[in-house]
């Protein structure tokens, strides 16, 4: 077994390579069954208002971008940046002819400077970003830094060793799900790391609410995770083809026999900027 890691291509989607697919993963996982309801809860969560002036950190295609949008309605405004220059294209092609194209604003900027002055939003979200960032900290205090005092900050992010997927043999499941989050992340456990993030940049009111996207069809999005999930586990040397493909396996006849089972654990952290001065820590 080796120590080997993979590069984490959402860190630099541009020199991935694989801008196309990561532009499918983020549009069509919205398709899967279930996922559009545990986003709808969180953004309730989020107390987005009309009205509201809001940013979206690390917005990719604008999935997240277009559903606030909805919410801060006509007299509102929404403003999605991304460091991806492919990304953002693509947010804005899926916009073009929309009615929210009034209501939404596409800018390429990187989320750790982001190109706005102190307290320009009412909101500031970040839709699993931690998770691919290396300056998770810095980038947690730009959001509160463009927050307005009293505003919100919130992150949702899942914790990828929180992965769950019934099959037969544990330790393989085990092995893969481990290597999919130490070894393919830049931050696999991002989403238990938020709350000591916001606490340490001095937020009020922090609140936390653990989601759970659970699956009982191996639909598309999950076919596509499992196949990501075994590749790296064998890129990485903590599998064997043999192992992977007997896993595979199993899952297809689980749920050829109606018996497939997979979630993923979320965790979705809000926190209110004061309204005075504050310092943010990096410890």
């Amino acid at each position: 077994m080796t120590d080997e890691r993979l590069t984490d291509p959402w860190h630099r989607v541009d020199a991935s390579g694989e801008a196309d697919r990561l532009i499918q993963v983020l549009e069509e996982a919205d398709l899967a069954p279930g996922w559009a309801e545990l986003r709808q809860t969180w953004l309730d969560f989020s107390g987005v208002r009309p009205g509201d002036r809001v940013l979206d950190v690390g917005c990719g295609t604008g999935v997240v971008t277009r559903d606030l949008a909805q919410r801060v309605g006509y007299q509102g405004q929404v403003v999605g940046i991304d460091p991806s220059t492919r990304l953002i294209q693509e947010a804005l092609r899926r916009i073009e002819g929309n009615d929210l194209k009034g209501r939404i604003e596409f800018r390429c900027a990187d989320g750790a400077a982001v190109p706005f002055p102190d307290g320009s939003f009412d909101l500031v979200v970040a839709s699993a970003v931690f998770g691919h960032v290396p300056n998770g900290m810095e980038v947690l205090q730009e959001m509160v830094r463009v927050a307005r005092p009293t505003g919100t900050v919130l992150a949702f992010d899942h914790d990828i060793d929180t992965i769950v997927i019934d099959a037969a043999d544990r330790n393989v499941t085990r092995r893969i799900v481990h290597a999919y989050c130490d070894r393919y992340f830049t931050s696999g456990w991002s989403g238990r790391e938020l709350y000591a993030m916001f606490r340490r940049a001095n937020l009020d009111e922090i609140t936390v609410l653990p989601l759970t996207f659970i699956s009982t069809q191996f639909e598309p999005h999950w076919k596509r995770m499992v196949e990501r999930l075994s590749s790296v586990a064998v890129k990485t040397g903590v599998v064997s083809d043999n192992e992977a493909e007997a896993w595979r396996v199993d899952l297809e006849r689980r749920n050829e026999e109606g018996q497939f089972f997979a979630s993923r654990g979320y965790f979705c952290v809000r926190g209110r900027k004061p309204d005075g001065p504050q310092s943010a820590t990096t410890t």
